[in-house]
């Protein structure tokens, strides 16, 4: 289940971005020179919150940590890494309170606290263990649109998506290639929110194996977020599954782990699990 939030921006400054071909440059990921591999990745992963993502062979040369859709690489370059002190790597994050929040919680070196800046950012500064300054970003306090109540006029049925309805709301944020075929036949349930006869969000249900079940595509329509409806879809998909075999175990996968938290999914290493 990958969870579709509010778009994000794909540009921080865009009257910078003439240039931009779409789709040309599909991702970037830093490597950061450290004295110790494993020193690195275990205070990203138990003080920052990321997730091991690979390393090579021992003795331990290259590894990498996740968090969402942000991966680090770390190379051991002793003599490089004595000279990074102060390098900075700008993160944007959806909510840089709760992150603030456990970053201190867990013992990570603050450099500067959380407040918001002149650049219209609400940021603060962590040093890593080789001298990096990460700065953790996000919108200004008080700039977080809250959550409007949940649209009369809309209904949530429990059934599959048609084709059209699915690609009408997923396509665009978890297929930009096309649905592949079968995505659908596959799926051993689904629900669907309607305005009127139009699908605003869907869910697909998969069973896995027997007391298995997993979560995929929560997605609802950016004009229609912030009511409510995706916690709606993914209660009534909680309820089918736990009427067709109470006491399953219910997974997904997804860049937004506090939203699920609140429907009583706990953190996993590679996912969230419903018991």
């Amino acid at each position: 289940g990958r969870s579709t939030g509010k778009s994000i921006r794909s540009c921080l400054f865009p009257r910078h971005c003439a240039w931009y071909i779409p789709r040309m440059v599909l991702s970037s990921m830093p490597i950061f020179a450290t004295s110790d591999v494993s020193a690195s990745m275990r205070f990203y992963q138990d003080v920052l919150g990321f997730e091991f993502a690979w390393s090579g062979p021992e003795p331990l040369t290259f590894g990498a940590v996740s968090l969402g859709p942000v991966s680090i690489m770390f190379l051991e370059q002793p003599e490089l890494a004595r000279q990074v002190a102060g390098h900075q790597h700008w993160f944007n994050v959806d909510d840089p309170d709760a992150l603030y929040a456990q970053h201190v919680e867990r013992g990570a070196k603050i450099l500067s606290p959380l407040e918001d800046k002149p650049w219209n950012f609400r940021e603060y500064t962590v040093e890593d263990p080789s001298g990096y300054h990460l700065r953790f970003a996000g919108p200004l306090a008080g700039q977080a649109e809250p959550s409007r109540d949940f649209p009369k006029d809309v209904r949530i049925v429990r059934r599959l998506p048609s084709p059209a309805e699915f690609a009408a709301v997923a396509e665009k944020e978890f297929y930009r290639d096309g649905v592949p075929a079968g995505v659908l036949e596959r799926s051993w349930s689904g629900v669907v929110a309607l305005a009127g006869e139009g699908a605003i969000g869907v869910v697909r249900i998969m069973w896995d194996a027997p007391g298995w079940y997993s979560i995929w595509d929560v997605a609802v329509a950016p004009e229609w977020q912030g009511r409510r409806i995706g916690q709606r879809l993914m209660e009534e998909a909680l309820d089918c599954v736990k009427e067709a075999s109470p006491g399953a175990h219910v997974y997904l996968f997804t860049h937004k782990p506090g939203f699920y938290e609140k429907l009583g999914f706990g953190r996993e290493r590679v996912s969230m699990r419903k018991a």
